[in-house]
């Protein structure tokens, strides 16, 4: 990114640092966004700390750049492509009372109880995922509901680096257990270009490719599903962008290339299987990639490197796990998706396997 932004590297300095000056100076500002603006800064500009002496380190990405990192990605992936497809008065408000609830409200108690300095950027990508991962008729209440409950969740477990699974995941997991009706519909057609502006508003909920699937078979058009103009959750329909920006998340080492490839490749390979065996019962590969939250959760959820494991044989386990479970989820059960279950079952798997992998790797 930093070669992109040579040519305007002067102006961007200046920028930055009167925005740091101002943030810092204010401790209002500093408790709110000091953990943001860090995490964008380091992002845009090389740390300002070198190491002048043995150790050196290959790879500056600290906490706060993988989370400005995963920020642009979400913004590029979901964020931008949902408000041209779905209208900005569908998109904005759910992420304005996701940050409220989320990061302004419970992040905020939780850091004055704490007696912390400020509240960290993670609290931002938590909040960002929450709208994402939910209905696109979903009310206002729930979505905060969801962002409160994920942040709760996130800090009671110890904050950023102690999970033991997704927080956002585990959130819509216990709204789809309490709250299934407003899960299970809500979802519409996307509207593109200036029909768009309005969408949300009077639309008409249909029904998710996969579940149209199960009910009559139906399989829409794979260019639709790629470009997103298909039924599905907020964050998930535009699966072009998601590529883009999962790949780019690969390029900077952010997110491991190791758990999408194996993911997504044994969603492909046992979908040829159970065709090949069980015909046209059961959904086909290339309609299994496209459709539901395979590619969000793939490049996105699953990549998450606090809930998954750390050793990279136990990486290809882990993302190959997912997609077993959620293939076997979707083909030989009612429920319409399975990335969900399949990703919160291998989070609490991930610590089994890390520790398999080194007894069997120094013979323990």
């Amino acid at each position: 990114m930093k070669k992109f932004l040579k040519p305007i590297e002067p102006f961007l300095d200046k920028g930055l640092n009167i925005a740091e000056s101002f943030i810092h100076t204010h401790r209002t500002a500093h408790f709110l966004f000091g953990g943001l603006f860090d995490a964008f800064d380091g992002l845009l500009r090389s740390p300002k700390e070198t190491t002048q002496t043995l150790p050196f380190i290959r790879n500056n990405y600290d906490v706060k750049r993988f989370m400005g990192a995963v920020l642009v990605a979400l913004v590029g992936g979901w964020v931008l492509p949902a408000m041209y497809l779905f209208g900005w008065q569908c998109v904005i408000p759910k992420l304005l009372i996701s940050f409220i609830a989320g990061t302004f409200i419970v992040d905020v108690l939780w850091v004055i109880i704490a007696r912390e300095d400020h509240i960290s950027e993670g609290g931002f990508v938590t909040c960002l995922f929450i709208p994402a991962i939910l209905p696109p008729q979903a009310p206002l209440w729930l979505v905060g509901l969801g962002a409160a409950l994920a942040i709760l969740f996130r800090n009671i477990l110890g904050g950023v680096g102690n999970n033991l699974v997704n927080p956002a995941l585990f959130s819509r997991l216990f709204l789809t257990i309490c709250f299934p009706a407003f899960l299970v519909t809500g979802y519409q057609m996307p509207l593109a270009g200036m029909q768009g502006t309005y969408a949300g508003l009077d639309a008409v909920t249909h029904a998710t490719p996969f579940t149209a699937f199960k009910t009559n078979g139906e399989i829409p058009s794979y260019l639709s599903l790629l470009l997103g103009t298909e039924t599905g959750s907020l964050g998930e329909t535009c699966r072009l962008a998601l590529i883009i920006s999962g790949l780019w998340l690969m390029k900077i080492k952010v997110a491991n290339w190791r758990i999408p490839v194996s993911y997504l490749g044994s969603v492909f390979v046992l979908s040829v299987f159970f065709s090949l065996i069980m015909g046209k019962t059961v959904a086909p590969p290339l309609f299994q990639l496209l459709s539901g939250g395979l590619i969000f959760g793939a490049f996105f959820m699953a990549t998450d490197p606090i809930t998954t494991t750390y050793n990279q044989t136990a990486k290809w386990i882990f993302g190959a796990g997912c997609g077993f479970v959620t293939v076997l989820i979707r083909d030989f059960t009612t429920l319409p998706e399975g990335v969900m279950y399949s990703i919160l079952l291998m989070n609490l798997l991930a610590i089994p396997i890390q520790s398999l992998m080194v007894k069997i790797r120094y013979r323990l």
